[in-house]
């Protein structure tokens, strides 16, 4: 080939390129090119861009509500539809920093808008409606919207809505339902051996939203927020999270037939204790922490740096004893996890040091 400016994607389109690439990894690299090149910008302005936009929705909200739109059910949700558009066009032909904050406060108003315009067309289905309404705009509007700061809020918002709808309808038993979609698609995008780029804020958005949900449970189950005493049992989730947890050791060993190894056994068993005696959110906050160290995601274990501390607290506010009994309590866990690691670096096979 005597081409010296050559791209990757006039590689890609060479026949005897193609003959030794399968289509649909074509089409993956493809798509990884097309998303990594608008992630140009340092994460500090990612971060400004964000704040940016929330504070450039308010004050469009602001604007538009002195117009008085938000009193047409009608003329609102038309207004956020083209807004949405709108910033999904310029996210597609524009890839300047300044459009792009312009396109993600125009799609944050939009969808606040469409939200507020179907919603007030239900009354008395508000709630439910709120739930919908942003489930459809994030599903269109996600694989369309090329902002990994929309892409990742928007998830969010889908789980901190089904949270307010559970709380909200006193239907405590279907958190643990939704920590179990979280696990799954938290294990689906990190496991697997490629994610496409245009998945990854989705990936980091289930992470996020695994602890999150199990912190509000403990909330609810604390009464930290409310005077009133709500039932919420967290053995189910803890169940789930053990189990997880456990298919985590066996994936990073690699083999499901090295569950004879006294290294796996000891980690097997202290999963479930901890699963017994502990918080499910000190579980979630060990398996990112696992998680984040075997693939070298700074992210993953800066998520369960910020989490594992609140479980603590929580685990230690809620233990019903007094001050004496709880620093017993802490000293002596403290004691047997410097026990498991003295057993698992000096009395266990080399490859556990390593």
């Amino acid at each position: 080939m005597n081409e010296p400016n050559i791209t990757i994607r006039e590689l890609l389109e060479k026949p005897e390129v193609q003959k030794h690439i399968a289509p649909e990894n074509i089409e993956n690299i493809e798509t990884y090119l097309n998303n990594n090149t608008q992630l140009s910008d340092p994460l500090y302005i990612r971060i400004l861009i964000g704040i940016g936009a929330w504070f450039a929705t308010g004050f469009i909200l602001s604007a538009l509500g002195m117009l008085n739109l938000f009193d047409n059910e009608t003329v609102l949700t038309i207004c956020g539809a083209i807004l949405v558009t709108v910033a999904i066009a310029l996210s597609k032909f524009y890839k300047s920093t300044f459009l792009n904050q312009v396109s993600l406060a125009l799609i944050l108003t939009g969808n606040t808008m469409l939200i507020i315009g179907v919603t007030q067309q239900f009354k008395g289905s508000e709630v439910y409606m709120i739930l919908l309404t942003h489930s459809i705009v994030c599903a269109v509007a996600y694989p369309l919207f090329r902002s990994s700061i929309y892409r990742f809020l928007a998830p969010m918002m889908v789980v901190t809505f089904a949270m307010i709808l559970i709380i909200d309808k006193k239907m405590y038993d279907i958190m643990h339902f939704l920590i179990i979609g979280e696990v799954i698609l938290t294990g689906i995008f990190f496991l697997r051996k490629f994610r496409p780029a245009w998945l990854t804020p989705l990936a980091y958005s289930a992470a996020a939203a695994l602890p999150a949900t199990l912190l509000t449970m403990n909330l609810i189950q604390q009464n930290t927020w409310w005077d009133i005493n709500i039932p919420v049992i967290l053995w189910p989730s803890s169940s789930v999270l053990v189990c997880a947890l456990i298919y985590l050791y066996f994936y990073i060993a690699g083999s499901w037939k090295r569950y004879r190894e006294p290294w796996m056994i000891l980690a097997i068993i202290s999963t479930i204790l901890l699963g017994i005696f502990s918080s499910p959110g000190i579980l979630i906050a060990i398996a990112l922490l696992i998680l984040g160290y075997t693939l070298g995601d700074k992210i993953l274990m800066a998520m369960s740096f910020i989490f594992l501390p609140c479980f603590l607290v929580l685990f230690y506010h809620a233990l019903n004893v007094d001050l004496a009994y709880k620093s017993g309590i802490v000293a002596g866990s403290g004691i047997l996890l410097l026990l498991v690691r003295w057993i698992a670096v000096y009395c266990l096979p080399q490859e556990v040091k390593q």
